[in-house]
């Protein structure tokens, strides 16, 4: 099996021949060849076969040559080859079956017995590479993109022909060169290499006039046609023939400066990034530049030198490396890194010209026409760059730095990033050893996810586990885990990656140098702009600045933006333990806890901004004091656009936002903040978050703490208020009326009416779950006379609402039509949208309690309309449910069915237990209307078994009076006497409706 790409692309097996069909599938299997072994992305093959304009169906098209191709291959034997992947696609062939791949090995290893002085083995080695070659490389592609990479590959192999007439000249073998080479220079008379070669041979020959003739026509050439004068090793053999020097400049393979360091041994991942690099330095038709930046610890050194090693065989006239100490307080000028480099490429230079320009111009000339690689590490601006770098085509430039350079027109920039999981434990593995890592797997994935994917942290953690042969890995995972010592544990040697941070800290600007401390105080896991802007108390604008500033030096990365429309930023764990460290050290606590405070008071500010869009349905309890902290407009009218989306992406940062607060004892900011986010994103946007109750309990228990370590009863009473709450959503009913029987006594004796009134309302909601009646209407009606004179519609909307749910159970129509009239009336006037659905939802179950299906469904309908438009799922699944008993009553079985199934699987989803058990109790009700009466006690069972768990009698007491129907209507009389009368029993006690309906 022959994958042939140095010629016409072609595919033999045992003499036969594939037939791989145009010039669009040879490039495609071209592309994959070049990059055999490893994944390439549909979207690169696009590339490859059409270039920037490709059809609408190019996708679908890859997938045909694809088949054609395995089509082709197999009727030559040839099978496996191209493999899916879920990324794109992947050759699997072996590296000795593709020509191009035997050619690379070979001229490697020639080079190595040159530069070792193995001159014949190194030329026949060449020689064997260049027999390969069969035409132009990657023939019959037609115009692919894929042609760059043929001329890459055509500029190599001119490069080998001149590494092996470098080797014949070596072992005295001039004569039998002459006509080749003269061939060679009138193919390619700007190369000054074949050119040197000739003259030399020419004298070796005694014809010393026809070797300066043929400098003479080569400067000629170069100066009309390129501008420029003969390269150094042109000029010194020019000189040497006029001198008639039996010692001629024999050739540089091998006398090049090889200035790099080894690579680094423990080298892992940063495979996409090395293939880049290679590919970019490797650019015949330019002079390539690229810069690989990233924060300190990123790895940037290890992966120049790693891609430098590999690239370093198409750089034969050397590699120089300079070490341009951009962090330190002393950056190499490109004065003094020029005098250093023009003494190595000029030896014979007594002393190097004076001034900047001409070094630079000096380089330049020394540079042209050669073939070097120039590494410059740790650079700092672009201007220390700028002379450093070669003038013409055939160098190439590899440069890192903790900045971006993006002034470097042309270059290609890699950025570093932390290292996926997976690939931190591979290097973690190879420096603390495989055994101990398999005998603690669970400790070695603690101490690689605490190291945060950084290699410099990780490669500490293995050194120290290295040398302390006794530890156990947990031991370093206990010190690691304790945030306040990580950075201390993370050294050894002469490694620290808190040095590291310090240097890059140290360069900062002032307002940068606050910008990283302020928000590392903060530890948000990601945060957009407005809140930099908070936190140094500045406006937007200069708080972009500034953080563009912070991800310019790779102290803060753009996270991107996010579905709310901003632009999110993010720190690395270690950066932001280091940034907080400094805040500790440099700024005082009042400093501090203002900078949490207008951070948080922003916050505050943007959800009373949602408040005013959308007014809540619940009643807010105030704290003790209000803090709110305007943020830029272009900031609010993104989250009053989307809020629901706002607070969800904003959920993480939320909650650490409480519980910084908490744990700096801002307790009243703490408690302001969770009793904003409790009305706001639990109650009127339910469900934002993923976890709302986790959410919910972790900022209430985080500020409840605070507030008991201050002695905050007010801010205590507020936070009970907010659990008991918090309970009632998750169906806990007595946990709920235990926190707010607490909350209510301490809002007494601190003499808060609106604090009591909202826990009363509170307490008649979750009484009415269970089905107490009269306690609940107690409490609300108490709570009505409290918040009457407060001037708060909503409020008062909410506790009629509720009220009159309640008077509809025990048979008052009367009295609760006035109560939900007015409550509409209430949430109409308050403009609180979720509030009007939700009484048109009890509005429709009053017309459904007096027989009036008409009205009951066209209420059910307004209200889905209103949850709908407002995507709140939770509420929309149960005005489905209204409406399908509606449509039930009226015997439209068909139409009931669908939605009340997939409210179910929503509820499901939702985990909300109330909700779930209504809809499978509704769903028995369908199945014994439609005579399914077997289905129908599956679905009440259900049903009984959740309200039970729950304690909500009165729900139970309705599901069984169903159930009593269906065993009624299987033959079982006795049981369905047995469900009645538990049935009635529960409505007598519990002074419903339904008592005398069943007595009658």
């Amino acid at each position: 099996m022959e994958f042939r790409l140095l010629g016409p692309v072609e595919v033999w097996n045992g003499g036969r021949q594939a037939r791989l069909g145009g010039a669009k599938p040879r490039a495609l299997l071209t592309a994959l060849l070049l990059e055999a072994g490893r994944v390439v992305a549909v979207e690169r093959l696009i590339e490859a076969v059409w270039g920037s304009y490709f059809p609408a169906t190019a996708r679908a098209v890859v997938q045909t040559y694809v088949a054609s191709l395995r089509r082709s291959l197999e009727e030559v034997g040839v099978t496996g080859v191209i493999v899916s992947h879920r990324a794109g696609y992947v050759a699997q062939v072996p590296v000795e079956a593709i020509d191009l791949r035997v050619f690379e090995r070979l001229v490697a290893e020639g080079r190595r017995d040159v530069v070792e002085a193995r001159h014949a083995e190194g030329r026949d080695r060449l020689r064997a590479a260049l027999g390969l070659w069969r035409g132009a490389a990657l023939g019959g592609i037609g115009d692919s993109f894929l042609r760059a990479e043929a001329a890459r590959l055509e500029e190599l192999r001119l490069t080998v022909v001149e590494e092996r007439v470098a080797a014949d000249l070596a072992l005295g073998e001039e004569e039998r060169l002459l006509d080749e080479l003269a061939a060679l220079v009138a193919a390619y008379p700007a190369r000054e290499r074949l050119r040197r070669d000739l003259m030399v041979a020419l004298y070796r020959a005694d014809r010393q006039a026809d070797a300066l003739a043929v400098y003479r026509e080569g400067r000629r050439v170069l100066v009309e046609e390129l501008g420029v004068e003969p390269g150094v090793e042109l000029r010194q053999a020019h000189e040497a023939i006029l001198r008639s020097d039996p010692a001629l400049p024999g050739p540089p393979r091998g006398r090049g400066p090889r200035q790099l360091p080894p690579p680094p041994p423990d080298f892992v991942g940063r495979q996409d990034e090395v293939a880049s690099l290679r590919t970019a330095l490797t650019r015949p038709d330019a002079m390539p530049i690229c810069v690989v930046s990233g924060a300190g610890g990123m790895g940037k050194s290890a992966l120049a030198l790693r891609v430098a090693h590999e690239v370093a065989g198409d750089f034969p006239d050397g590699q120089l490396y300079v070490d341009l100490r951009g962090t330190s307080d002393a950056p190499a000028g490109p004065e003094e890194v020029l005098g250093r480099v023009l003494r190595e490429l000029d030896p014979g230079t007594a002393r190097p010209p004076a001034t900047l320009e001409e070094r630079a111009g000096r380089y330049r000339t020394l540079m042209a026409g050669r073939r070097k690689l120039v590494v410059l590490e740790d650079a700092a601006t672009e201007a220390q760059v700028r002379p450093l770098l070669p003038g013409g085509s055939g160098c190439a430039v590899l440069i890192t730095s903790r900045y971006r350079l993006v002034g470097l027109a042309g270059a290609v920039f890699a950025e570093l990033g932390v290292l996926p999981h997976d690939t931190a434990m591979e290097l973690f593995i190879r420096i603390a050893g495989p055994e101990r890592v398999a005998a603690e797997r669970g400790a070695a994935d603690g101490i690689v996810g605490l190291c945060g994917g950084l290699p410099l942290a990780v490669r500490i953690a293995g050194a120290r586990l290295a040398s302390r042969r006794r530890w156990p890995l947990a031991r370093l995972l206990g010190r690691l885990d304790d945030e306040k010592r990580r950075l201390d544990e993370l050294t050894v040697g002469d490694q620290q990656v808190r040095a590291g941070m310090s240097l890059s800290y140290a360069l900062l600007p002032s307002a940068a140098r606050t910008a990283l401390r302020r928000l590392g105080l903060l530890g948000l896991p990601s945060f957009p702009a407005w809140v930099a802007a908070s936190a140094l108390d500045t406006d937007l604008d200069e708080a972009e600045r500034v953080l563009e500033h912070l991800v310019d030096v790779s102290l803060v990365d753009v996270e991107g933006v996010d579905p709310a429309g901003q632009l999110r930023y993010r720190m690395h764990d270690l950066i932001r333990l280091f940034a907080k460290e400094r805040a500790v050290v440099e700024d005082g606590a009042a400093e501090r806890n203002a900078v949490v405070a207008r951070v948080l008071g922003g916050w505050i500010w943007l959800v009373e901004r949602v408040d005013e869009a959308a007014p809540p349905y619940l009643i807010s309890v105030p704290a003790s004091y209000r803090l709110a902290c305007p943020v830029d407009e272009r900031v609010a009218a993104q989250v009053v656009a989307a809020p629901r989306v706002w607070f969800r992406v904003e959920q993480e940062a939320l909650i650490a936002g409480v519980e910084l607060a908490a744990g700096a004892g801002l307790d009243e900011l703490a408690v302001e903040l969770t009793t904003a986010l409790s009305c706001t994103v639990f109650g009127g946007h339910q469900y934002v978050f993923d976890d709302p109750f986790a959410s919910w309990r972790r900022t209430h228990e985080a500020a409840l703490s605070a507030v008991r370590r201050m002695e905050n009863a007010h801010g205590e009473a507020t936070l009970l208020a907010g659990l008991g709450q918090l309970h009632y959503e998750r169906d806990m009913f007595a946990e709920s009326r235990a926190y707010l029987s607490q909350a209510l006594s301490m809002f007494r004796a601190a003499k808060d009416v609106r604090g009591e009134g909202a826990t009363l309302a509170s307490l008649g909601a979750a009484c009415r779950e269970q089905g107490y009646l009269p306690e609940a209407l107690h409490f609300l009606d108490r709570a009505r006379e409290l918040l009457t004179g407060l001037g708060d519609a909503s409020a008062l909307g909410h506790v009629r609402r509720l009220a009159g749910t309640v008077r509809l159970e025990t048979g008052e129509y009367p009295a609760a039509w006035d109560d939900l009239r007015d409550a509409l009336a209430l949430f109409t006037a308050a403009g609180s949208r979720r509030g009007r659905g939700l009484t048109l939802r009890s509005m429709s179950l009053y017309h459904r309690a007096r027989g009036e299906w008409t009205a009951a469904e066209e209420l059910a309908r307004r209200a889905l309309g209103i949850f709908q438009a407002a995507d709140d799922r939770m509420m929309e699944a149960y005005c489905v449910r209204a409406l399908a008993k509606a449509l039930l009553r009226q015997g439209r079985f068909e139409e009931a069915g669908p939605p009340l199934r997939e409210s179910l699987t929503v509820l499901r989803t939702l985990h909300d237990s109330f909700g779930v058990a209504c809809t499978l109790r509704t769903l028995g009700e369908l199945h014994l209307a439609e005579g399914r009466f077997l289905r129908a006690g599956e679905r009440l069972e259900e049903s009984l078994l959740i309200w039970e768990r729950l304690g909500a009698a009165l729900f139970r007491a309705r599901t069984l009076r169903d159930l009593a129907e269906v065993h009624e209507s299987l033959g079982d009389a006795a049981a369905a006497a047995r469900a009645r009368t538990a049935a009635v029993e529960t409505f007598r006690s519990h002074g419903s409706r339904e008592y005398g309906e069943m007595t009658l």
